[in-house]
């Protein structure tokens, strides 16, 4: 059974946001036009403006649900964008670019899941995003630091998070808790399959002294005619 919001504004805004967002993933393919894509993209921007303004104004009348529910709208909205930009940037000739829309695609549908079960739709599309960095992109190396962490606050509060009651993730009144490190001392820097943050990944590796892209495997620079010109 499908979750149905209180708010008359909110269920309205739903029933648009369904439609707009319909006729805008025909357009997420490699073979769409590029020039419908860019039409798509000015479409869900208005949409995620709205989504905003419509947020603010649930939350000035101290409606929580219906701000969770606006704040899982604007990710659902921040996923597509993401999508359609990556698909954009592949067909620009810069898969790193496409690679960082990928994971900001990833992040904004988790966000959505995460903020109100309007958005419990979404594993298929998840895993459609993962089955796209999978086939689209060659397999990278991640890079996970280890820190000893020495400041650290809440997002919804500004206090300290060990002192306070707010749980990183969770939504309060449309905004995401998270714990935001002001001071840390770095440790390591470790290699992990899993990271956190998959933006952070090896962009270029050694290949018998010549230097690659490790998106294209093209040649960034021959290390040993580096040597050779500096002596």
């Amino acid at each position: 059974m499908r979750f149905k919001i209180m708010n008359k504004e909110v269920n309205i805004f739903k029933r648009k946001f369904n439609k707009i967002v319909d006729e805008c993933q025909r357009f997420c393919y490699m073979t769409r036009a590029k020039e419908f894509q860019l039409e798509a993209l000015e479409r869900l921007n208005s949409l995620k403006k709205e989504s905003i303004a419509l947020k603010e104004k649930v939350i000035a009348q101290k409606d929580e649900d219906s701000a969770n529910a606006m704040l899982s709208f604007e990710e659902m909205t921040n996923a597509l964008i993401n999508e359609l930009n990556m698909w954009i940037a592949l067909k620009d000739d810069n898969p790193d670019l496409a690679w960082d829309y990928l994971v900001e695609a990833q992040g904004a549908a988790r966000h959505a899941m995460q903020s109100h079960d309007v958005a419990n739709h979404l594993d298929d599309y998840v895993e459609r995003l993962h089955i796209l960095e999978v086939l689209l992109f060659p397999p990278q190396h991640f890079l996970s630091p280890g820190m000893i962490v020495k400041q650290h606050v809440c997002s919804i509060c500004g206090q300290d998070y060990d002192d306070c009651s707010h749980i990183k993730g969770k939504t309060y009144m449309g905004k995401m808790c998270v714990r935001v490190i002001k001071e840390a001392e770095l440790k390591e820097v470790s290699f992990t399959p899993d990271p956190a943050n998959k933006h952070s990944r090896i962009f270029e590796i050694d290949d018998g002294g010549v230097k690659r892209d490790t998106m294209t495997w093209s040649i960034i620079s021959d290390t040993s005619v580096k040597e050779e010109d500096s002596r």
